[in-house]
């Protein structure tokens, strides 16, 4: 016989579980490393290329207004027209920086000059501005008239310059000098850039790159850089497929962002959101990171949520020359692992090969052990049942098992021989601890049954003994299969009777009628049986009831050595002097009026009279118990 320690040691597969395992986490460590070490290049291309697009187009526009603010043709000239030299430059402007949605300048006098390139407009863009069906320019002239109106001209023209449509709104009361794109750059006397905004022409987001003409007239050249469309290009350069890439000014104002398109959908649908968020108003996981106090400067680092572990990494850079602009990339670790996971797949199969070489060994062995303490268990689970032990213990070779077999099966016997001496509900509650094995109780309401045998010392006086007690116990067994139908406590048999009660050790908000129903349940079987011994030619028993509901203490009554779970008090006398009362009335079940009070719409009853019973001073109402209503 081995122990099972010895036993244990055979199981050689631990050890190669063992190993397997620390090759396993090796190689998931170097997959981390070569993970985050793939997520922060993939950053850094993404931030390069995004970077690289807007400080382009940025600078090649800001570059092209400081040109222009210089010619001769918008420069020295306040008077604009429709056929201006100007038109010209700026249409040339448009061409070579498709990046520009318009290009416009005005002046002090409140002269302003705009062409806008609308054939990469949308629909509803081009339906908002009136423009007709093939137009792919928009010129826009106001020139103030001597009573100080501003009434502007908008001509639609194809791509070879011929007009198509001429719009004439005459109160349009655009003035460019109180635009903060005009006021911001003459304070400044130099190039600025301003905030991302929703253009109130087209509904689109824009930057607008402006400066101070530089010629004989005072005013302000600009130009606008719609961002929907970079937008979505820094999307697409994201850093992997769960990354996310978001570019804010110094403001924080949101330059590009994932939701850009719903963002400016609200801005423009929505009159409690007429700007385009902060990025402090945005939440998800990159407000999250921009929340954290050690991310107020460029930072990096790594955040976890919802099973996914991100790097992030905030910069920094400057715009046109300007400061204050700043890029956030996240980047899912998981998405750069896939490349990597093959060396993984490759140390997973290794670890199960060699796995499996033992599996055979290992399986015969732990089935086996398996089998015998699955039957220990299951004979563990009919010991807490209370259930009839079984004849042989578990065996096994391994010795704490088979000394468990052994041991298991004798509780079990134990136990179940207990069971046969006091009730089954107070063995399962002592076992499973609801119950105190201390000496002691508490007060209750309970119901209590006494039972008697009419003439049973008359009978026990003529009776065989040996006859007498095989004739009890079938007696009492009918009894009892009545009480424990109904949830019964057989608290105890005294000589021919029995004592019950309800609602203790487990609570039954029923109680009253339990006990009602199994005092007839009762009562039927003893007919039942009576029958069978008028039948055999032994003696009948004749049964009585007395059934009252009350506070009674109940828990243990004994000595530390040796107590019984029952209960004490004057319910419990009553209930037995009501039992007693059967014989003066030649009744077989009587009941106290607290018990008709509760169950009175239950069964029927007959109103025998009051009385005072033996040992009791306060007078009390009996009823006979007839049967249950229909």
């Amino acid at each position: 016989m081995f122990t099972f320690r010895t036993s244990i040691t055979l199981a050689i597969s631990a050890f190669v579980v063992a190993l397997a395992a620390l090759l396993i986490s090796i190689n998931a460590e170097i997959l981390h490393v070569a993970t985050e070490n793939a997520a922060s290049a993939g950053m850094e291309a993404a931030g390069a290329k995004t970077l690289g697009r807007l400080e382009g187009e940025v600078s090649e526009i800001d570059s092209l207004v400081g040109v222009l603010a210089t010619s001769s043709s918008l420069a020295d000239s306040n008077t604009r027209t429709e056929i201006g030299r100007g038109i010209p430059l700026l249409k040339a402007a448009l061409v070579q920086l498709p990046q520009m949605d318009s290009i416009y300048v005005g002046y002090d006098t409140g002269s302003w000059l705009q062409v806008r390139r609308i054939i990469d407009l949308s629909e509803q863009q081009r339906e908002t501005l009136r423009a007709p069906q093939g137009s792919v320019f928009a010129i826009s002239v106001i020139r103030p008239t001597s009573d100080g109106a501003l009434p502007m001209r908008q001509i639609f023209e194809d791509r070879k310059g011929n007009e198509l449509e001429q719009l004439d709104l005459w109160n349009y009361g655009y003035d460019p000098r109180e635009r903060p794109w005009y006021i911001d750059s003459m304070a400044a006397d130099g190039p600025v850039i301003s905030s991302p905004y929703v253009s109130f022409t087209i509904r689109a987001p824009v930057i607008t790159i402006s400066e101070p003409l530089r010629g004989k007239v005072r005013g302000v050249i600009a130009a606008n850089l719609k961002l929907d469309a970079f937008s979505d290009f820094v999307y697409e350069q994201r850093p992997g497929e769960h990354g996310t890439a978001l570019i804010f000014d110094s403001t924080g104002t949101l330059i590009a962002h994932p939701d850009y398109a719903k963002f400016v959908t609200d801005a423009v649908t929505h009159p409690s959101h007429p700007h385009l968020p902060n990025v402090n108003e945005i939440g998800g996981l990159a407000a999250a990171v921009l929340k954290r106090p050690e991310c107020s400067n460029p930072c990096e680092g790594s955040v976890r949520t919802e099973g996914q572990n991100y790097l992030f990494r905030l910069s920094e850079f400057k715009l046109g020359g300007q400061s204050g602009a700043k890029i956030l990339l996240l980047a899912a670790q998981g998405d750069f692992a896939k490349g990597i996971q093959n060396l993984q797949l490759t140390a997973v199969l290794i670890a199960i090969a060699a796995c499996a070489a033992f599996i055979p060994v290992v399986w015969i062995f732990g089935n086996k052990m398996s089998r015998s303490l699955k039957k220990i268990t299951i004979q563990a689970g009919r010991l807490q049942m209370l259930a009839a032990p079984n004849d042989l213990p578990v065996t096994s070779n391994i010795k704490e098992i088979h000394e468990l077999g052994i041991t298991v099966n004798l509780a079990q016997r134990a136990i179940w021989s207990f069971a046969r001496f006091v009730p089954k509900e107070l063995v399962k509650r002592v076992i499973d601890n609801s119950i105190s094995t201390e000496l002691g109780g508490a007060r209750q309401e309970i119901t209590v049954v006494f039972t008697d045998v009419r003439g049973f010392t008359t009978i026990a006086e003529h009776a065989d003994p040996d006859t007498l007690m095989r004739q009890t116990s079938r007696y009492f067994t009918a009894l009892t299969e009545a009480f424990l139908a109904e949830s019964g406590t057989v608290d105890k048999f005294i000589g021919d009777s029995v004592m019950v009660f309800w609602n203790a050790p487990n609570p039954q908000p029923d109680h009253v009628e339990r006990a009602c129903r199994a005092a007839l349940a009762a009562r039927a079987a003893s007919v039942q049986l009576d029958a069978l011994f008028e039948a055999e030619g032994a003696p009948q028993f004749f049964t009585r009831f007395g059934i009252h509901v009350g506070d009674a203490v109940v828990g243990n009554l004994g000595s530390s050595e040796r107590m019984n779970y029952t209960a004490l008090g004057t319910t419990v006398n009553l209930a037995s002097r009501i039992e007693g009362l059967n014989k003066e009335y030649g009744t077989a079940i009587l009941v106290s009026e607290n018990v008709y009070s509760r169950v009175q719409h239950f069964f029927r009853f007959r109103a025998i009279g009051s009385v005072v019973a033996k040992g009791m001073t306060e007078e009390t109402r009996i009823y006979e118990l007839i049967e249950a209503s229909a």
